[in-house]
């Protein structure tokens, strides 16, 4: 009866550690995002992959669907930041610029805008880019 016991509050402990460590993954800038961006002048369909690296940088990729193609581009934090406001670096095969995000509470989807660079200078960030975390189809 005791090693019943013993057993069941093995197992609650292991739920509520389990339950904990889930909720520390979702509350993460760390996945895949679906959005949209202002490319081109008008606004194309772009998933943003985002992840944090052994130093605790947020860095990635991006692939932005425009009217002559996929423009695929790189990410990089440009200062080591925490919590729901960061700025990244982007690079593609048009340059490179900043893309300040304001994620929401919890790291579901964020608000953002990006900016070019001139003379190795970057430019405010102005153009819309936003995106929420991606859904799996599963229907196929």
């Amino acid at each position: 009866m005791l090693n019943l016991r013993l057993l069941a509050l093995a197992f609650a402990a292991l739920a509520i550690y389990g339950l904990a460590t889930v909720n520390g993954i979702a509350a993460s800038p760390s996945g895949r995002f679906c959005g949209e961006a202002i490319s081109s002048g008008d606004y194309q369909d772009v998933e943003t992959n985002l992840n944090i690296d052994a130093d605790g940088r947020l860095s990635g990729t991006y692939e932005l669907d425009e009217p002559d193609g996929r423009v695929e581009g790189t990410l990089s934090e440009h200062a080591l930041e925490h919590g729901t406001s960061r700025t990244l670096v982007w690079t593609d095969k048009y340059g490179t610029g900043l893309l300040s995000l304001e994620f929401s509470s919890n790291f579901d989807r964020f608000e953002g805008s990006w900016g070019g660079s001139v003379n190795g200078r970057f430019e405010a960030p102005s153009h819309s880019w936003n995106g929420v975390r991606c859904r799996l189809d599963l229907a196929g």
